[in-house]
């Protein structure tokens, strides 16, 4: 059941919601997740499968599964590691290599079509819940919902949950309004590797009304997807 406690409560309270907190309770804010910035991008890992082109060259255009030792084999270049970079960056790398010797100025682009180390969690009220690879490095979230088959018809839009953890280990629970997100009202939130979307029933009560987008004396009471 979805709801709301304070987190200043009588003090008789005090010790139950200590208890209960721990367990089923996290801070709540109004709106969508910061954009993860290049810190927490996708970071290529062994056995993500890479897309690589090169504008105008196609005969260099070439798909490559990363190897346990995070290394692929690129035509004229050979081997070339790329685990732990991004694909920005994998691309660089690549377009040095290719311009020390071969080509003037190599335009090159990484697209990560597979990964199977950066994971979404989907559940509740779609049509296929289960866990799904982020592909291309820039997966959103009205992109990990299609995934998931989209929602089903008894579906609270206005009020999905996405929990995610935080660099420091705490878990925040951002509720976004969907809705706003397809009448292009609102960004549409980058996900990042192990967040949870959690999305309710229609007529649920996920949060309570209140002034500004921060429930800063507030807390979500929702079953933690962890």
């Amino acid at each position: 059941m979805f709801g709301i406690a304070e987190e200043n409560p009588s003090r008789e309270d005090k010790s139950l919601l200590r208890t209960e907190t721990s367990a089923t309770f996290v801070p709540a804010i109004i709106g969508i997740p910061a954009d993860p910035g290049p810190m927490r991008a996708h970071r290529i890992g062994p056995y993500d499968l890479l897309k690589i082109e090169v504008f105008q060259v196609d005969e260099l255009a070439t798909e490559q599964r990363v190897s346990e030792e995070g290394s692929i084999i690129m035509p004229l270049i050979g081997n070339l590691k790329v685990r732990g970079l991004t694909p920005r960056e994998a691309e660089q790398v690549i377009a040095d290599r290719l311009g020390e010797r071969y080509l003037n100025d190599p335009q090159v682009s990484v697209l990560v079509a597979e990964s199977t180390g950066h994971k979404v969690t989907i559940l509740g009220h779609v049509k296929s819940p289960g866990v799904f690879p982020l592909v291309g490095g820039q997966t959103t979230l009205m992109q990990a919902i299609a995934m998931a088959g989209g929602l089903d018809e008894i579906a609270k839009k206005e009020e999905i949950v996405v929990f995610r953890k935080q660099e420091r280990g705490d878990i925040n629970a951002y509720v976004v309004n969907l809705a706003l997100i397809e009448k292009g009202q609102l960004t549409d939130p980058v996900m990042i590797s192990d967040d949870r979307v959690v999305v309710p029933k229609s007529g649920t009560a996920v949060v309570k009304r209140t002034v500004g987008h921060v429930l800063t004396n507030w807390i979500l009471r929702i079953p933690l997807p962890y």
